[in-house]
């Protein structure tokens, strides 16, 4: 898991927020509950963070990502701490508005998943001249974000590709697989191809 900060001193809620996102994540990797990872933070904060994820299809952000951040909120503030959450269920323009709305609520950090990550931009700009901090959360988003926490996806990718190697056994030198990569409006760093 790779953590980058674009800033080396963060106010409280941000690095509460930072540590709840890699806590988050690493245990949405493993697929389990249970993680001895966590960034060293001071508990006791009353603080609310704002939870924007992109859609209910995938399972992981109802069913893990958002459960598990909020226990870390909880568990990293002492129970003072609160969780703000929206879902923009596929929808771009709903996830600007629930944007907008964190900032009027007046969130103290906002931690947000990305649908499309040049559309953001202007909401996370928005977030900034409101002196709310951003983190952009498994996606990276456009704009003056503070922080961007992700899986290490070159990893990610590698241990599909020796899953797919181990499956096919033998066949693999002759099978052809074909990659899709995720959602077209986000960029990735390589296209579709097919590996013989």
């Amino acid at each position: 898991m790779k953590a980058r900060t674009t800033r080396r001193t963060a106010p409280r809620s941000l690095s509460i927020a930072l540590a709840v996102s890699v806590s988050a994540l690493s245990l949405a990797a493993c697929g389990d509950g249970g993680s001895d990872e966590s960034a060293d933070v001071k508990k006791g904060d009353d603080i609310t963070v704002g939870l924007l994820l992109p859609d209910r299809d995938t399972a992981r952000f109802e069913k893990f990502d958002y459960p598990l951040i909020k226990q870390e909120v909880a568990t990293l503030t002492d129970d003072k701490g609160k969780v703000r959450y929206a879902n923009a269920e596929a929808s771009v323009s709903r996830q600007s508005e629930q944007f907008q709305q964190m900032i009027d609520d007046k969130v103290d950090v906002i931690l947000v998943d990305a649908l499309d990550s040049k559309k953001i931009a202007p909401d996370v700009q928005k977030a900034k001249d409101a002196g709310i901090p951003v983190i952009a959360y498994d996606r990276l988003a456009e704009g003056p974000i503070d922080a961007y926490v992700s899986h290490d996806n070159e990893l990610v990718g590698q241990v599909q590709g020796r899953a797919i190697i181990g499956e096919l056994g033998d066949k693999a030198e002759n099978s052809k697989v074909v990659m899709m990569n995720g959602d077209p409006p986000t960029p990735t760093r390589h296209g579709s191809r097919t590996v013989r």
